[in-house]
């Protein structure tokens, strides 16, 4: 797991929202797998994506309409080795909120473990729109 300290937050353009990375993870995307083809690696992590993302509030899971449709047929080709995530917050919180708290997103997506997942994180957040993806998350006391 990569982790940077409070002081050394690496800040996104999310939309019309600034937002700080606070955690990024890498994964083997294939650890367990014993054998298999590339047709079934695609619809196993569907199976784990379907499992996840509905318990959890506001992933957004890069590609996953291509993922999906790739899985629907016949495929050669592996996904990238690397399962990354990125979880960001930002200040921003919705009109009509009187707490005090911030909002979150997930990021979740695929690479090869050559691609600087800080570089291409920033492509896949450019075009999103934070308002409509992240939650908010109430301070506690």
């Amino acid at each position: 797991m990569i982790q940077t300290r409070n002081d050394e937050l690496r800040s996104y353009q999310v939309g019309p929202v600034r937002a700080e990375l606070r955690e990024l993870t890498t994964s083997d995307n294939r650890e367990g797998l014993l054998e298999g083809t590339p047709h079934l690696h695609r619809r196993m992590n569907l199976i784990r994506i379907d499992k996840a993302v509905p318990g959890t509030a506001q992933v957004y899971v890069h590609d996953l309409d291509g993922i999906r449709a790739d899985a629907e047929k016949q495929v050669d080709a592996w996904l990238p080795r690397e399962t990354v995530r990125a979880r960001l917050t930002s200040g921003w919180t919705p009109e009509g909120i009187a707490e005090y708290g911030h909002t979150e997103l997930s990021v979740m997506w695929f690479q090869s473990p050559a691609q600087d997942p800080y570089a291409h994180l920033a492509t896949i957040l450019g075009p999103l729109d934070w308002t409509s993806l992240a939650r908010f998350v109430p301070f506690e006391d």
